[in-house]
């Protein structure tokens, strides 16, 4: 049997223990009850404003359930193959025999699985209180935590990029910062046109760094989530296209890295 024909079984291996691992870990736990309660919160906050309910309620939800997610997905990343180094069952699995690359795309697609699970549960729990509180639930909602879904899958990517050469804390921090920028492009785009006015040469710095960073604020809907703006099912598939380019090279760059590792 070829590594080819062997690759669904493989991928579909790291999947279920992906799963099993995040059953049996606090911190995804720790993640949906922090959901449930800004859930709770947001709709004892919602009966405060004034004729403003639904709105306040979906962004307090959408914002806090996100922030706790991309916790999630930086843990997830950060740690899933820093485990499997630490304790030395990385030698086991290439063992089996799993390729190197088999076993960085496997773990990070299990990772990414386990986020859009996550996702899955807090937007489920969202659509059921909407529902009771007599909230509409439109397709603006399930277009924006589907792009929340897509940024957590690329910050998932740049867990395990940075994680192919460091540590997890250096890993986590890396990734949050980059996460900031890519979700600040806008501003720094801003910044880079009145650095150039001003003859600053910091404006090619600023402008370079837009070709490195993944523009996560094109995959951020809160605005058309808070204002009920329609989106078209074009810009979701440019998202999804984006989206699975960002990722193919973060794996690339972090598979060329993670082959040279030495993991003694």
């Amino acid at each position: 049997m070829n590594t080819l024909s062997r690759l669904p079984r493989q991928l579909g291996s790291f999947i279920r223990n992906g799963l099993l691992e995040a059953l049996r870990n606090k911190v995804l736990y720790a993640v949906l009850i922090a959901g449930a309660i800004a859930i709770a919160a947001a709709s004892a906050f919602g009966a405060l404003s004034l004729h403003q309910e639904e709105r306040l309620f979906n962004n307090l939800v959408y914002f806090v359930g996100f922030l706790f997610l991309v916790a999630l997905a930086i843990y997830q990343g950060t740690s899933s193959l820093h485990r499997e180094v630490s304790t030395k069952t990385i030698y086991t699995v290439l063992s089996k025999p799993v390729d190197r690359p088999v076993f960085l795309v496997g773990k990070y697609v299990a990772s990414a699985v386990v986020l859009a699970v996550a996702a899955c549960l807090i937007f489920g729990m969202k659509i059921a209180v909407a529902l009771y509180l007599g909230y509409d639930v439109t397709a603006v909602h399930f277009s924006a935590y589907f792009t929340a879904i897509l940024q957590l899958v690329i910050i998932v990517a740049l867990a395990h990029f940075f994680g192919s050469f460091s540590g997890p804390l250096l890993s986590a921090l890396f990734t949050f910062c980059v996460f900031l920028m890519g979700s600040l492009t806008p501003q720094i785009e801003d910044a880079a046109r009145q650095f150039r006015r001003q003859e600053n040469p910091v404006h090619l710095l600023l402008e370079g760094s837009l070709w490195v960073l993944p523009d996560l604020e094109k995959l951020n809907l809160s605005y058309e989530l808070t204002h009920q703006i329609e989106v078209s099912a074009a810009y979701l598939g440019h998202a999804v296209v984006y989206t699975s380019t960002v990722v193919f090279f973060l794996l690339l760059f972090s598979h060329l890295i993670f082959r040279r590792r030495d993991l003694g």
